[in-house]
């Protein structure tokens, strides 16, 4: 168990991901199920470390990744540390409209820790959420899934932080009426 599990936060880690993220593909790809993967990034975090100290951003981390647990229901729903400030939610059968709600709870939730932090959005901790969800015909593998979800929340970070973003392709017939 300690061998699968982040000794800090007590979620998932990467490697135990991993196989989740093989297995819940493997299982979606059969069933032609939706999956949906949330990224999760605190925002301004080597800020926070900088000025609280590492303690304090650990216990940060901490609080976060319990919020995140709690606002994850859905059967087969798992939460993992990726790495660093960033963490990775797996929702089986959850198509886009129910990964955005699930999305926007954890980030409502991170916000009513009310953990002080200086530089962060409103003078509080805030997370930047990525969303991705589809079938496995809209993704080639599991790996462009976590791509799409990560793409989406550096988009929010680029644009503003503390948000929630949906991924979308972009569309190559908009491209072509553009030019």
């Amino acid at each position: 168990m300690l061998a699968r599990t982040d000794g800090l936060t007590g979620l998932s880690n990467r490697r135990t991901l991993d196989e989740i993220l093989d297995g819940e593909w493997r299982r979606a790809k059969r069933s032609g199920a939706p999956l949906a993967i949330l990224f999760v990034d605190i925002d301004w975090f080597k800020a926070y470390n900088d000025t609280y100290g590492h303690q304090a951003g650990d216990d940060a981390l901490i609080e976060v990744a319990l919020s995140i647990v709690r606002c994850v229901r859905r059967p087969g729903g798992r939460a993992a540390r990726y790495g660093g400030e960033e963490f990775l939610v797996v929702l089986p059968d959850t198509g886009p409209a129910s990964a955005l709600v699930i999305a926007e709870k954890i980030h409502a939730t991170v916000g009513q820790l009310d953990i002080r932090h200086e530089s962060g959005a409103n003078g509080r901790i805030s997370v930047s959420v990525g969303v991705a969800s589809g079938t496995t015909d809209a993704f080639a593998d599991v790996a462009a899934l976590v791509k799409a979800a990560d793409e989406a929340m550096y988009q929010a970070k680029s644009t503003g932080r503390d948000k929630v973003l949906l991924f979308s392709k972009p569309n190559p017939e908009q491209d072509r009426s553009a030019a």
